[in-house]
């Protein structure tokens, strides 16, 4: 995480203008939409009559949907009509079935006819309709045939499928779904689908594929929070990956926005979106006063044209009339607020503070004083303080007492423009806590033997567990990390034992099947943890612990060299050898070895490894690599020399800007007219043969620039090293299953450019061959940023980073590692956790925990959290007591 608190760069610039993928737009217009409904559903499903692409007319559309009933639906309906029919009769129903009857004649005015009548043939797999009716065939099949597993499943499916907002869906297919859940729901049990929760809700794709793009709960709160007039400071709590750094976007279509970020890289990602959307964004990064910040150029109002592009040249950054959002550092607050302020009436503006936690967990630290000074001197009356780790409310109540105090005064001169004379009055501010705990996907915790961690196995004692409970029960952001598959196990468990009272069983506990999604059930698994039966805890754990199965698949059929291991099968025969799976590694070592054999464990994307000591675990990957010597020194040679090239090519380019430099000066004074009339034709003649000269000697730089770059030497790593690649896992993992392993993808054109970087050492060039970045603080902004483009498009294979990487790392990881040698708050290790998992897909997620105290750390109380203590204590207006001076008498005291 970059806390540098400095301008942007130019690679940071253009950074902001790439495009996001139509996806990501997809939902920031969602999120633009949201603000004025909260309620807002998107959903790219087509019904028949989208999937025809039919212009919608009011008048003729019950007609056309009869018509297109009738063509590509009908004969399907009539099969699935004699099923129920034949259901309902064995079973009696109380709601008989009404068959669908329609006219096999649909009158079409002519132009609806021959529109229709062109479009012959449909693909069933694009149109909802069909969809919805195949589950209804298969819930119809599987009640007949009684296989509770399977109508489970597809019950499920079909109800949750049926909620989706489709536009123009068919209605007499809406019907017959509608029957079908009402009907068949009795033969559905609540405890099969429980029991198969894995399948059903978490890993069932149609359930992804084909649901609603809304917004999360708390951006509906917080969006009609914000509507309200009164001084607000929002405590907004949610789970990393669910959206907090893009409502900001939302709220600057009513409200200025200032958006701080001791992470710049969040304020980067924020910018990118909200340009691609066309927001108008400034930047105030660095900043000693106003004058140091800066537009985009859909913020300018004021600007000259290039004469050239014919586009915006020059910015006058002055005027900020037309800026929605501010983005700027812990240091730069305070020049932005007063730039807002400029153009802004204060009850307009949101201070909106990204992750203030961040250092908090240091007793002493250069921002304290920063961050102390921003808060006594604010003048924004409404405040969002967003993480999802904030400290609890009545945690900080030192915090908000002291916003309480402030006395935010409104005034009303932007209410009447007559009236010279402004009314000002004081409004009682509003304390908002907004917490959620949205819980879309698992992403399991593993301990360093390779099983998963779920409360119920942290203790044998049972007062200790209620007491896990509890603490889980009051931070539920916590149950993204319970494994369903575990939950599920322990649920089961304890239902078919009954060891629990008639009222906790899952009939009881769930009103429907409706009820029943991952949330629901991992709450009713908090709810169990604190309700066992007195003197069963002891039979639980055994029965859990004994049936405990590993996580992450120990690949023993390779040493830590590479080297197959087998054994003899008899005596006799000593010629025949298989591979031995007999334990050959530490328990503690399990999954450790991520450049080599347990490298296939890494699925579905990049993985992140988060230590201290970063250059520790860098040397682990390269030495456990195996890199043949003379291979390696081939490598380092032209490492060698490639440094030596690179320092020459550092002074033509630095002498090349001079010289640049020198002519943008001639350029800007030839503009401002220093070549007027009045001048004598001497001068002009010298400074034209000046200019001359310096465009010589540039196109000379330019061509020695140009062929030094042509002298760097490639270097290629063999597949074999290659964590994943198809030589490597033949080498290392030809036993184990690797069908969704992840291997890097680092063209040949980057690891020439990596090789043309100084100031990296030189073990990280040949990491990135091997698929491997670095992210630690250094010098080189271009070694990072091209590790930044390589992790936003999952190309890298892992990621080595430090601590200070934890809040700054806003990419999609599948897996990641903790290192021993950290020594985290618990909040840092929410914080490290939120790292994984932060896209829309479910796929295989792991947390890899190289000490399990820290788990344990997880799941207690924690009494004098650093961040909750330095809060309360920094932002305060007041300024401390100094401490009284010892009176003479008591510096007599003999102590």
């Amino acid at each position: 995480m970059d806390l540098n608190q400095r301008k942007l760069k130019k690679s940071e610039w253009n950074s902001i203008e790439v495009p996001v993928s139509d996806e990501e737009l997809s939902v920031l217009n969602m999120i633009k939409s949201g603000y004025h409904n909260v309620n807002i559903k998107v959903n790219k499903g087509n019904s028949i009559f989208t999937f025809l692409k039919i212009n919608y007319n009011e008048n003729s559309f019950i007609k056309i949907e009869e018509f297109l009933f009738n063509k590509y639906l009908k004969s399907t309906v009539d099969t699935i009509e004699s099923k129920i029919i034949k259901i309902q009769k064995a079973n009696d129903f109380e709601n008989k079935y009404k068959k669908i009857s329609l006219s096999g004649i649909t009158r079409l005015n002519s132009a609806d006819k021959i529109r229709l009548e062109n479009c012959s043939t449909i693909e069933e797999n694009k149109a909802f309709e069909f969809i919805l009716l195949k589950y209804v065939e298969k819930v119809l099949y599987y009640c007949h045939s009684k296989n509770a597993k399977e109508l489970a499943y597809n019950y499920y499916t079909l109800l949750k499928l049926s909620k989706a907002s489709i536009a123009y869906l068919n209605k007499y297919v809406v019907q017959i779904c509608h029957y079908v859940i009402e009907s068949i729901e009795m033969f559905v049990k609540k405890e099969s689908i429980i029991e198969n929760a894995v399948n059903i809700i978490e890993t069932n794709k149609n359930l992804l594929k084909y649901s609603d793009m809304k917004l999360y709960d708390h951006q509906k709160k917080i969006f009609s929070v914000c509507k309200q007039v009164e001084p607000k400071l929002v405590l907004y709590i949610a789970p990393t990956g669910t959206g907090k750094t893009l409502t900001p976007i939302g709220l600057s279509e009513d409200s200025r926005i200032i958006f701080v970020c001791a992470a710049r890289h969040v304020g980067l990602a924020l910018a990118r979106s909200a340009i691609s959307i066309g927001k108008k964004v400034a930047f105030a990064f660095g900043c000693a006063s106003a004058d140091d910040i800066r537009l985009h150029y859909f913020a300018a109002k004021e600007f000259t044209k290039n004469r050239k592009s014919g586009g915006i040249g020059k910015v006058d950054n002055s005027i900020g009339d037309k800026v929605e959002i501010m983005i700027c550092d812990i240091k730069s607050y305070l020049p932005a607020m007063y730039y807002m302020l400029a153009f802004n009436h204060k009850s307009d503006i949101i201070m909106y503070w990204d992750e203030p936690t961040i250092t908090m967990d240091y007793e002493e630290h250069e921002f304290h004083q920063i961050i102390k000074n921003n808060w006594k001197e604010n003048k924004i009356p409404n405040v969002v303080l967003s993480s999802a780790t904030l400290p609890q409310m009545n945690e900080i109540s030192d915090v908000i007492e002291d916003y309480k105090g402030k006395q935010f005064i409104i005034d009303d001169d932007d209410n009447d423009d007559d009236n010279d004379d402004e009314e000002e009055h004081y409004i009682e501010p509003l304390i908002e806590n907004i917490v959620s705990h949205d819980c879309k996907k698992s992403i399991p915790i593993v301990n360093s033997s390779g099983y998963v961690v779920l409360p119920h196995y942290l203790d044998e004692d049972y007062d200790k567990i209620k007491k896990i409970a509890s603490h889980c029960e009051s931070h539920k952001t916590l149950m993204r990390y319970f494994d369903l598959d575990e939950v599920v196990k322990f649920i089961t468990f304890i239902n078919e034992n009954n060891y629990i009272q008639p009222k906790f069983k899952i009939n009881r506990q769930f009103d429907s099947i409706q009820d029943i999604d991952m949330i629901s059930i991992k709450e009713y698994y908090i709810k169990l943890l604190k309700n066992v039966m007195s003197g069963t805890w002891g039979a639980i754990c055994i029965h859990m612990k004994s049936n405990r199965k590993r996580k992450l698949v120990e690949n023993d059929s390779v040493d830590t060299k590479g080297n197959r291991v087998f054994k003899k099968m008899n005596s006799v025969d000593t010629s025949r050898q298989i591979p031995t799976h007999s334990v050959t590694t530490s328990t503690s070592n399990v999954g450790i070895y991520v450049s080599t054999k347990d490298a296939f464990s890494l699925t579905d994307g990049p993985t992140i490894y988060i230590c201290e000591n970063v250059r520790k675990i860098a040397t682990f990957c390269v030495q456990q690599a195996n890199i043949p010597s003379a291979m390696m020194t081939n490598i380092m040679n032209k490492i060698e020399y490639n440094n030596k090239i690179n320092e020459k090519i550092k002074e033509v380019e630095d002498n090349l800007e001079f010289k640049q430099e020198q002519m943008d000066k001639t350029n800007d004074s030839k503009s401002k007219g220093i070549d007027s009339k009045s001048k004598s034709k001497n001068k002009k003649v010298n400074r034209e043969m000046n200019n001359d000269e310096g465009k010589s000697d540039i196109a000379k730089l330019t061509n020695e620039l140009n062929s030094l770059r042509s002298m760097i030497k490639s270097a290629v790593l063999n597949d074999m090293f290659i964590p994943n690649s198809t030589n490597h896992i033949e080498k290392w993992a030809r036993e184990m299953n690797t069908e969704r392993s992840f291997t890097a993808n680092i063209e040949e054109h980057i690891v020439g450019d990596i090789m043309s970087i100084n100031g990296i050492e030189d073990s990280w060039k040949v990491l990135l061959m091997m698929g491997i970045g670095v992210f630690v603080s250094h010098p080189s902004i271009a070694y990072t940023e091209i590790m930044k483009t390589l992790a936003d498009e999952q190309k890298l294979f892992m990621i080595i980073a430090s601590s200070d990487y934890i809040y700054g790392t806003n990419y999609q990881f599948c897996h990641a590692y903790l290192g021993k040698d950290l020594n985290l708050t618990q909040e840092k290790i929410i914080q490290a956790m939120g790292r994984v998992g932060r896209n829309n897909i479910q796929q295989t997620y792991t947390l890899r925990f190289r000490d399990n105290s820290q788990i344990l750390k997880l799941f207690t109380d924690d009494t004098e959290k650093p961040e909750v203590v330095n809060m309360n204590k920094l932002l305060i207006s007041t300024e401390e007591p100094e401490p009284e001076p010892a009176s003479q008498h008591d510096n007599n005291l003999d102590i």
